[in-house]
């Protein structure tokens, strides 16, 4: 009897230990196929790219399923489906977790890319470039490596140097570190921290002798060894000579802001008289003789050219107010009022879009260059604001027909056709889009609309067209302009325009002046949007930066 009692009590005690361990295992298979049951119906919806229902179902997954094998791939999932509805704060988080959790998965360099795609997206400078760096350094895929390198150099300008030593520290050993060490000196330079600037430029070239910045990098230490500032702004003026309406006029307007006393430098002028061998001597004897910080020369092209080279071979910034060639702003320190055709394509993109409604784009240019690039531009940011662009045709310049090319584009229905080319193209080319039967599609375009020859000679072809174009002045600025008497003008409005920003430079130093500059004049950069009406140009709107 005692030896069937103690049977019984260890059975009972075997029974109880052993389970609870099958009824878990039990369980976690129920679990399993469920998870696994949620998942594939989510697959399903993110296959059909209803990523609404997909995220609904991956959620569940998430939410209840945790540690079965579906929870990983409905992670990831998740996140690629809130990252093509363009949610990408969910995306970018859910991205994050994804790497924490699963440093080892097969899916971990895409979840990279994809938070740092995310981030970038809203802006967050940082984190985009921490993760599309760490994607950069890692993927073997050419195509997708380029489109991270190029996001990450034009992020690095925008981080702190707090950020951006943190990134130097992360990837010091990798070559996109000569990028992040160019970015960390240039802006310590801006700021004035002369000693890490050198210090981490001299780095630069010692780490990577062959950099692409070696020109840069002189250029900055030439900047920082020409001392301290002296407060001085040197103008030159045409108040003799040929042109001494237009430098009279002019020195009034630097009168009023010296009466106001609101410029953070004083005002030094000298006379060219109107003369370009004159100019260039002004010019030196108040870089040599008056020691000024820059020069703002609203003078005539060809005196501009003697101007300018002087001043940048004594690292001196040139403003030129009047011109607008852009061959001069491709030089280092020296800053025109122009504004670029990319700059241009923008406006009336953003003006087409949000004020004309339009949903569909063609784009017809010419095989040039500058116009390709232009046309890409226009392109992109029409699909960034989930706009369509249906055709994007080239044609020779020296095309005698647009039969095919305009064919082409009306098989797609466009609402509106983009058209960056020169003013005798657009004169040649509207005729031709109105004769193979796109007369009544919307024409868009940039400043080479803003021409007398194009509503002369284009004639009813072109009416109708609308345009952006660069705009002297912006309207506050204007509205401040004609406080002081002054008419609308283009000529002393830019000037006046000029002085009005650089008001805003405050507290510079010689190493960041340029940069300083660079921002007070494009910080309200703004267009002006035409349309051609009975062959004149009206003015429908402004578009500011």
């Amino acid at each position: 009897m005692k030896k069937l009692l103690w049977f019984i009590i260890i059975l009972f005690i075997a029974c109880a230990h052993f389970a609870p361990a099958d009824l878990d295992e039990y369980e976690s298979s129920i679990a399993e196929e469920k998870a696994a049951v949620i998942y594939e119906r989510g697959n399903t919806y993110f296959k059909e790219k209803d990523y609404s229902n997909a995220i609904n179902e991956f959620k569940k997954v998430i939410d209840k399923y945790k540690n079965t094998e579906a929870y990983e791939p409905a992670l990831y999932l998740i996140a690629f489906s809130y990252f093509k509805l363009d949610k990408f704060k969910s995306a970018g988080s859910l991205g994050e977790k994804f790497i924490k959790e699963f440093p080892n998965s097969p899916y971990c360099l895409n979840a990279t890319s994809l938070a740092g795609e995310s981030y970038f997206q809203l802006g967050k400078d940082y984190k985009a470039t921490y993760y599309l760096t760490k994607f950069y350094t890692q993927t073997k895929d050419s195509t997708r490596q380029k489109k991270a390198f190029d996001r990450i150099i034009k992020i690095l300008p925008e981080l702190s140097i707090k950020q951006l030593e943190k990134i130097h520290r992360i990837f010091m050993a990798d070559a996109i570190d000569e990028h992040i060490l160019y970015n960390l000196a240039q802006i310590e330079a801006r700021e004035g921290k002369k000693k890490e600037a050198e210090r981490d430029f001299n780095l630069l070239l010692r780490r990577f002798p062959n950099t692409q910045y070696t020109f840069e990098v002189e250029e900055y230490k030439r900047f920082i060894g020409l001392g301290t500032t002296t407060g001085r702004a040197g103008i030159l003026l045409s108040l003799t000579g040929e042109y001494t309406n237009y430098g009279q006029e002019l020195l009034e307007i630097i009168n009023i802001f010296n009466k106001k006393k609101n410029l953070p430098f004083s005002i030094h002028y000298l006379d060219t008289k109107s003369d370009p061998i004159e100019a260039t001597i002004a010019a030196a004897k108040l870089i040599d003789d008056i020691h000024v910080d820059f020069l703002i020369a609203p003078i005539r092209l060809i005196e501009a050219f003697g101007v300018c080279g002087l001043a940048y071979g004594k690292g001196i910034p040139v403003i030129l107010p009047m011109t607008s060639e852009p061959k001069f702003a491709t030089l280092p320190y020296i800053f025109t009022a122009g504004q670029s055709d990319e700059e241009q394509a923008k406006a009336i993109a953003l003006y087409s879009m949000y004020d004309l409604g339009i949903r569909k784009f063609a784009i017809l240019y010419p095989d040039i260059a500058k116009y390709k690039g232009v046309a890409d531009f226009f392109a992109k940011e029409i699909i960034k604001n989930n706009r369509e662009v249906v055709s994007m045709v080239s044609f020779q310049p020296d095309s005698i027909t647009l039969k095919w090319e305009t064919e082409t584009i009306e098989e797609k229905s466009p609402e509106a056709i983009f058209l960056p080319m020169d003013k005798d193209m657009i004169i040649n080319s509207a005729p031709q889009i109105a004769y193979y039967g796109l007369e009544h599609i919307q024409l868009l375009g940039i400043g080479t609309f803003n021409h007398e020859k194009v509503p002369r000679l284009g004639e009813k072809y072109v009416e109708g067209a609308i345009f952006a174009a660069p705009s002297a002045i912006d309207s506050l600025t204007l509205a401040e302009f004609k406080k002081q008497g002054y008419k609308e003008g283009d000529f002393a409005a830019k000037f006046f325009y000029t002085l009005w920003r650089l008001s805003e430079l405050k507290k510079y130093d010689r190493s960041a002046l340029p940069g300083l500059i660079s921002k007070v004049l494009k910080y309200s950069k703004a267009s002006n949007i035409y349309q051609i009406q009975n062959g004149e140009f009206k003015k429908l709107a402004e578009v500011s930066k």
